[in-house]
Protein backbone atom coordinates (compact mmCIF):
# COMPACT_ATOMS: atom_id res chain seq x y z
CA UNK A 1 0.00 0.00 0.00
CA UNK A 2 2.93 2.32 0.69
CA UNK A 3 4.02 2.11 -2.95
CA UNK A 4 0.53 2.16 -4.52
CA UNK A 5 1.05 5.73 -5.82
CA UNK A 6 4.39 4.76 -7.40
CA UNK A 7 3.82 4.13 -11.09
CA UNK A 8 5.42 2.20 -13.91
CA UNK A 9 5.11 3.83 -17.31
CA UNK A 10 5.07 1.80 -20.51
CA UNK A 11 4.18 2.25 -24.16
CA UNK A 12 2.05 0.11 -26.45
CA UNK A 13 1.82 1.09 -30.13
CA UNK A 14 3.08 4.63 -29.44
CA UNK A 15 0.48 5.15 -26.71
CA UNK A 16 1.72 5.72 -23.16
CA UNK A 17 0.12 3.98 -20.17
CA UNK A 18 0.88 3.56 -16.48
CA UNK A 19 0.00 1.24 -13.62
CA UNK A 20 0.81 1.08 -9.90
CA UNK A 21 4.14 -0.64 -9.31
CA UNK A 22 2.71 -3.28 -6.90
CA UNK A 23 0.28 -4.31 -9.63
CA UNK A 24 3.15 -4.63 -12.11
CA UNK A 25 5.09 -6.80 -9.64
CA UNK A 26 2.03 -9.00 -9.13
CA UNK A 27 1.45 -9.37 -12.88
CA UNK A 28 5.10 -10.30 -13.48
CA UNK A 29 4.87 -12.87 -10.66
CA UNK A 30 1.61 -14.21 -12.09
CA UNK A 31 3.07 -14.71 -15.57
CA UNK A 32 6.16 -16.40 -14.13
CA UNK A 33 3.78 -18.71 -12.20
CA UNK A 34 2.02 -19.55 -15.49
CA UNK A 35 5.40 -20.31 -17.10
CA UNK A 36 6.28 -22.47 -14.10
CA UNK A 37 3.07 -24.46 -14.58
CA UNK A 38 3.83 -24.96 -18.26
CA UNK A 39 7.37 -26.11 -17.43
CA UNK A 40 6.21 -28.61 -14.81
CA UNK A 41 3.48 -29.88 -17.16
CA UNK A 42 6.10 -30.50 -19.84
CA UNK A 43 8.33 -32.29 -17.33
CA UNK A 44 11.17 -29.78 -16.95
CA UNK A 45 10.97 -30.53 -13.21
CA UNK A 46 8.47 -31.86 -10.70
CA UNK A 47 7.56 -30.74 -7.22
CA UNK A 48 6.98 -33.42 -4.56
CA UNK A 49 3.18 -33.13 -4.86
CA UNK A 50 3.45 -33.81 -8.60
CA UNK A 51 5.10 -37.23 -8.35
CA UNK A 52 1.82 -39.13 -8.69
CA UNK A 53 0.68 -36.91 -11.55
CA UNK A 54 0.75 -33.34 -12.70
CA UNK A 55 -1.22 -30.70 -10.83
CA UNK A 56 -1.09 -26.92 -10.71
CA UNK A 57 1.72 -25.30 -8.80
CA UNK A 58 0.21 -23.84 -5.63
CA UNK A 59 -0.97 -20.23 -5.93
CA UNK A 60 1.18 -19.25 -2.96
CA UNK A 61 4.21 -19.45 -5.28
CA UNK A 62 3.04 -16.17 -6.88
CA UNK A 63 4.09 -14.37 -3.69
CA UNK A 64 7.56 -15.92 -4.00
CA UNK A 65 7.88 -14.65 -7.57
CA UNK A 66 6.49 -11.25 -6.47
CA UNK A 67 9.25 -10.95 -3.86
CA UNK A 68 11.89 -12.12 -6.35
CA UNK A 69 10.86 -9.36 -8.77
CA UNK A 70 11.10 -6.75 -5.99
CA UNK A 71 14.57 -7.94 -4.99
CA UNK A 72 15.67 -7.98 -8.64
CA UNK A 73 14.50 -4.40 -9.13
CA UNK A 74 16.34 -3.31 -5.98
CA UNK A 75 19.57 -5.00 -7.07
CA UNK A 76 19.44 -3.49 -10.57
CA UNK A 77 18.64 -0.02 -9.18
CA UNK A 78 21.54 -0.25 -6.71
CA UNK A 79 23.96 -1.44 -9.40
CA UNK A 80 22.92 1.44 -11.67
CA UNK A 81 23.45 3.83 -8.77
CA UNK A 82 26.93 2.42 -8.06
CA UNK A 83 27.83 2.56 -11.76
CA UNK A 84 26.76 6.20 -12.10
CA UNK A 85 28.69 7.09 -8.95
CA UNK A 86 31.83 5.47 -10.36
CA UNK A 87 31.50 7.22 -13.71
CA UNK A 88 31.23 10.61 -11.99
CA UNK A 89 34.05 10.07 -9.49
CA UNK A 90 37.36 11.98 -9.90
CA UNK A 91 39.31 8.68 -10.11
CA UNK A 92 37.39 7.54 -13.20
CA UNK A 93 38.45 10.67 -15.10
CA UNK A 94 42.14 10.01 -14.34
CA UNK A 95 41.91 6.53 -15.90
CA UNK A 96 40.49 7.85 -19.20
Amino acid sequence: LVFWKTRVYFSVANERFFMPIPLSYFLIGFFIWIAENIATFLGAWNYPNQRAGWELVHLSKISSWFLLVIVSFIIVAELKHVKSRRSHSPDSKKNM
